[in-house]
Order: C-alpha cells, then structure tokens, then sequence
C-alpha cells in the first residue's frame, strides 16, 4: 500500500473517530456514566473509608470496617480501587452498549455505513472512542478520590501506589466491557448490550463464589483490587486475560460489522 493511500485510510479513520468522540460528549448516557465514575464512586469510596476510621461505634462504620482494607490512605486507595471496579465495568458497558445498539434501533446505521471509512473502521473507531472515554474517567475517578481523601485527612501512609493500581484496575475492568458491543449488535439494540453486562455481573458473583474467579476475566481485575480478601492471589498471567478479551472482542467485532447485514431487519 502507497504512502498516500496510507494517509487517505488514517485520516478517513481519524474523521471517523472524531465523529465517535463527538457522539459520546453530546450524549446523555455518556454523561450520566461520566457522572457515576468520577462522582459518585470517589464519594463512596472516601466516605466508607472515613467512616471506618472516624466513625466509632456507629453503624456505618461497623458495617463497613470488614471490607475496609487497611487504614489511612491505603483505605482511601484500596475502596477506590474495589468500587471502581464495580462501576468501570457496568458504565462502560452501557456506553458501549449504548454505541453501538443506537445504530441499530435509531436507523443511523444505513447512513453511517455510507461514509468513506469501512466497516471495520467504524467498529474499531467506535470501540477506541469508548475506550479512550473509560480511561480518561478512570483516571478522574481516582484523581478525585485522592482530592476528596485529602480533605478528609486519612492520616497515615501515601497515595502511591495506590492510587495506580486502583487506575489500572478500573481501566483493566473497563476493557472487558467491550464485548458487549457485538452483543448489542447482535441483538439490534442497546437493551441487548446491557442485558449481556447485567448477567456477566451475576455470573462472575457466582465463578468467585465457587473459587475459579482468578481464570475468569471479568472477576479477575476486582480480585487483583482485593475484593476477593487477602486470601486471594491473581498472577501476571490471569491479570492478562482481561486485555485478552478486549483484544478478542475488538477483532470480533470489526470482522462482524465488516461482514454482517446490519441495515436489515
């Protein structure tokens, strides 16, 4: 392939990316997830953690303290890290849901299948869109939790590394949400997307129940956080399987918009 045909595919897939990013910021959906991620769940996580350790014998810090690991920042870091994983994978996979299984039920798929990028392009612009989306609110999410954690005073102990792992593990949740957008191209519509979210949620409950949650990807990241106790150890190799997924769920995807009738009923 010559230079300039190289040149016209990478800004054909830049325009299409752009109009991807685009969507996101104007969308509700978006917004809300936005909201939850870099709001909702450092207020929770800070808030546990301060009541754990300043709260006496209330009943919120009695109910709280067990899942609390450790004290000062490492509680602050650790409940961000173990909340966010909850939260990463629920949010994204509604907006991936939602981007793709809009498409489908809003009719803008035959359209959008008529521009200069290929299908395959506008799956794999879609699904950078989104990823680069959950990575900048994981990062908010755990910068704001450092932010409302220093204004409580956690005492003792440094953000660092902390803070990092909570980061990473939030993005690593946030990539094994991108199967759910061939999910919900599957089934023509974005309530397919969040269904599929929904029953992954109750079956990675039940694999770690059962002890096999360091070999399943979706469990895998919130163990490695801690929310499987300190009794639970994951290896380099089981934390790979979430990227894993999300490498396989992006290949998957571009092959089946490349391939599949999607402006049909």
């Amino acid at each position: 392939m010559s230079a300039a045909r190289v040149d016209a595919r990478a800004a054909t897939f830049s325009a299409a990316l752009g109009a991807e990013l685009l969507q996101l910021v104007r969308s509700t959906v978006v917004r809300v997830a936005t909201a939850v991620l870099v709001l909702v769940v450092p207020l929770l996580a800070v808030g546990f953690a301060a009541a754990a350790e300043h709260g006496g014998d209330s009943t919120l810090a009695l109910k709280v303290r067990p899942m609390v690991p450790g004290t000062g920042w490492d509680a602050v870091t650790g409940l961000s890290g173990q909340v966010l994983a909850v939260a990463a994978l629920l949010a994204t996979g509604f907006v991936v849901s939602w981007s793709f299984g809009r498409e489908l039920t809003d009719g803008t798929v035959e359209p959008l299948l008529m521009g200069r990028a290929s299908r395959a392009e506008l799956a794999s612009a879609k699904l950078l869109a989104v990823v680069s989306w959950a990575v900048v609110a994981c990062l908010a999410s755990v910068a704001a939790a450092l932010v409302l954690g220093a204004a409580t005073s956690p005492g003792a102990g440094t953000p660092w590394p902390g803070a990092a792992r909570a980061a990473l593990g939030g993005v690593l949740v946030a990539l094994t949400a991108l199967p759910f957008g061939l999910v919900a191209t599957w089934g023509r519509g974005a309530l397919a997307g969040v269904g599929g979210v929904l029953g992954v949620v109750v079956v990675t409950q039940v694999v770690t129940l059962t002890g096999a949650g360091p070999w399943f990807p979706w469990a895998v990241p919130g163990l490695w956080l801690g929310m499987g106790g300190a009794g639970v150890t994951v290896s380099a190799v089981q934390l790979a399987t979430a990227p894993l997924v999300a490498a396989a769920a992006w290949l998957a995807t571009a092959w089946w918009w490349d391939r599949a009738e999607l402006t049909g009923r």
